[in-house]
């Protein structure tokens, strides 16, 4: 599983409001079939590299979507506003599941319908999220200063705060 995947994944399952309203249903990339509802499903849209002159870069922007689905309006946009809550809550920078993040960005919401699914169709909000993140797993390998910043311990490069 990838690095934004785990910091979404984290960050959702130990979101009490959120999961009150889902309990473990926090899927990657589908809801399965004959799920219960609301539940959730979150996907890497794409990962760019955070631009360098030096180096290969140590950072990453990733664009996650995370998907409420509901058999009402109501419920599907009351998951949705407890995933932004759940993101919105948390303190930057964080180390979620291993990998440090720097950031998390709301970036857009769209409402949807599926008319096919389940007997009377459910209903779909769909949020992106931009996550800056560090591309390795870092738990054991940086050293936090006074100042905030942190410095990887291995080559003491420097992640200015």
């Amino acid at each position: 599983m990838s690095a934004p995947i785990k910091i979404v994944y984290n960050i959702l399952s130990n979101a009490s409001d959120l999961t009150a309203l889902v309990s473990t249903r926090l899927n990657p990339l589908r809801i399965p079939q004959e799920s219960a509802f609301p539940a959730i499903a979150y996907n890497l849209v794409s990962v760019i590299a955070s631009p360098t002159n030096t180096s290969h870069s140590r950072t990453d922007f990733a664009r996650v979507q995370v998907s409420s689905f509901g058999t009402t309006f109501a419920s599907a946009t009351e998951v949705a506003a407890q995933v932004r809550a759940a993101f919105e809550s948390v303190s930057y920078p964080n180390i979620f599941n291993d990998y440090y993040c720097q950031a998390i960005e709301f970036d857009g919401e769209v409402h949807l319908v599926e008319d096919e699914a389940g007997f009377a169709g459910i209903y779909h909000v769909a949020q992106d999220f931009i996550i800056n993140y560090y591309t390795v797993a870092v738990v054991t390998e940086l050293l936090l200063l006074e100042s905030g910043d942190f410095i990887l311990l291995e080559d003491g490069f420097k992640i200015e705060l």
